[in-house]
């Protein structure tokens, strides 16, 4: 099993293909599985890197508050562990998408383009479109047992018409989610989504070229966050916006969301 041992923690990652570096980041309580689809399509034309954040999946757990930094400089350090000095295109999804905007503002001389999907500037920034009561709720009490955990992910991470019509996903997210992540873990990383540092404000600082995707009917994170990040980015950001596609688009859709990522990487 491929172990880095970075910022004091064993941190697990997927490393394949070969080329420019492409990382991926998954966000809350995901792990290298969120990204099949992509590793999949991705590793024929780069050298694909995928990690478990700490407190989930095959990553150490550790006890304790987790931070944006901290989760910056993980990747930071497992860069350095594979020996990758160039510039990578950096990927984040949802709490990834925090990380890589982290991640740019700590070290900007990283990252050659940037993809923010699903996401938004963190929850303790004042510019947050919030979701709703509701999906917050379901979010920070998603359940006990792994099966109350799964339905609820189901329910609000993937479009309704997309469940029905792939009634293997529960089967699918199941395996994924075998390895139940701790309570203490999962709050430790959802508690860190809330930083309130200023990620409205660094985004105008970004050099790299940024795409933005999202779906339009994303419950997790409304549509109004990736237009806040646009806004931010003054210019410097492309929107695609994915109709009739929710939280998980790059599961959903991903023949679509491979499309566009590799079109904005070779322009």
């Amino acid at each position: 099993m491929p172990i880095a041992k970075v910022n004091g923690i064993d941190l697990y990652y997927e490393a394949t293909g070969a080329g420019a570096p492409l990382v991926f980041i998954p966000g809350l309580s995901g792990t290298t599985d969120l990204w099949a689809y992509q590793l999949r399509y991705f590793r024929d034309h780069y050298r694909t890197i995928s990690l478990d954040n700490r407190g989930a999946g095959r990553s150490d757990k550790p006890q304790g508050t987790y931070s944006m930094e901290t989760f910056a400089r993980d990747l930071n350090d497992l860069l350095d562990f594979l020996e990758i000095s160039e510039p990578v295109y950096l990927v984040g999804a949802s709490m990834g998408g925090i990380i890589a905007q982290a991640f740019i503002h700590d070290y900007p001389q990283r990252v050659n383009k940037l993809v923010l999907a699903c996401s938004g500037v963190s929850g303790g920034d004042p510019h947050i479109t919030p979701c709703s009561r509701q999906v917050l709720d379901k979010l920070a009490n998603p359940g006990v047992t792994i099966e109350e955990k799964v339905d609820t992910f189901l329910e609000i991470f993937f479009h309704p018409e997309y469940v029905a019509s792939h009634p293997e996903i529960r089967t699918i997210f199941l395996k994924y989610k075998s390895g139940l992540q701790p309570t203490h873990a999962y709050k430790a990383q959802f508690d860190a989504c809330a930083d309130p540092r200023p990620y409205y404000e660094w985004l105008a600082a970004i050099k790299a070229p940024v795409l933005v995707i999202h779906g339009d009917e994303d419950v997790v994170w409304p549509l109004q966050n990736a237009r806040t990040l646009i806004e931010g980015l003054r210019g410097n950001g492309k929107l695609y916006v994915m109709e009739k596609a929710a939280h998980v688009l790059m599961q959903e859709r991903p023949e679509e969301f491979n499309r566009i990522l590799h079109e904005f990487f070779g322009r």
